[in-house]
């Protein structure tokens, strides 16, 4: 018995990695959650600042017309449009550089649980076309 012991601790281990590292990498993706989408709104409309509210808001708008359409990763657009006016929003390097790290995590946590690479790439795609729209249209009318 202790020979049977000894032969199924490394594959309990490996076991066990393999859970934490997928569990890590769901918990990394949910901060692109349309949920975690909803609480920023709620933040900055805290602030009474409406033009970035509206930004933001038009952005999201924007990501689930084009995500209707199109099929990309919804949690990689809300999150990239998170990080983009979060990033304006707070003026801090270090903030930004953060938050573009997370975001990158993201990505390859993603290609960790085998998400079609297409779907990755219009989901940041449509995420970064919907904020440059919203950040246009919101600058021109207020």
């Amino acid at each position: 018995m202790i020979l049977g012991d000894n032969l199924e601790f490394p594959f309990l281990l490996e076991m066990k990695i393999k859970n934490f590292l997928k569990e890590s990498a769901r918990d990394i993706i949910a901060l692109g959650s349309p949920i975690f989408f909803i609480l920023a709104l709620a933040r900055i409309s805290i602030t009474e600042n409406y033009t970035y509210l509206g930004k933001v808001a038009l952005a999201g708008f924007l990501f689930l017309v084009l995500i209707y359409f199109f099929k990309g990763n919804i949690r990689l657009g809300f999150g990239i449009i998170i990080v983009v006016f979060l990033s304006i929003y707070y003026g801090d390097l270090k903030f930004a550089i953060f938050a573009f790290l997370i975001y990158i995590t993201a990505i390859v946590s993603l290609v960790y649980l085998k998400e079609e690479k297409s779907r990755i790439i219009k989901g940041i795609f449509f995420g970064l076309i919907s904020t440059g729209i919203s950040w246009f249209v919101v600058e021109k009318l207020f």
